[in-house]
């Protein structure tokens, strides 16, 4: 009886991979957004995640980590994987907040 709750808990699972897999290659990719994390760039933040997702396909958008007190090799370590830096005061410059339209 047990052998049959573990093997339908794994065909549940992997029915909910395939769905998941399906449906990100199905739905639109916006490539026009960015995706800010606010936190300070440490191994065990947001960034190691991002990363996988990012080479996993499952996210496309830039990433733009608002810290303040960065060291320089952090800087450069997240620069060599695409990711930029800013400070809180620099946010608003850098998404074009306060900028006049055309």
């Amino acid at each position: 009886m047990a052998g049959y709750a573990v093997a339908a808990f794994f065909a549940a699972a992997g029915v909910l991979s395939v769905l998941w897999a399906v449906f990100g290659w199905l739905l639109p990719v916006c490539r026009e957004g960015i995706l800010i994390y606010r936190g300070s760039p440490g191994p065990w933040g947001f960034i190691p995640v991002y990363l996988w997702m990012r080479s996993m396909g499952l996210v496309r958008c830039p990433m733009l980590v608002v810290a303040e007190n960065v060291e320089q090799k952090q800087r450069e370590w997240l620069r060599e994987r695409e990711i930029d830096v800013c400070s809180l005061s620099e946010l608003p410059g850098r998404l074009g907040m306060g900028a006049e339209t055309t």
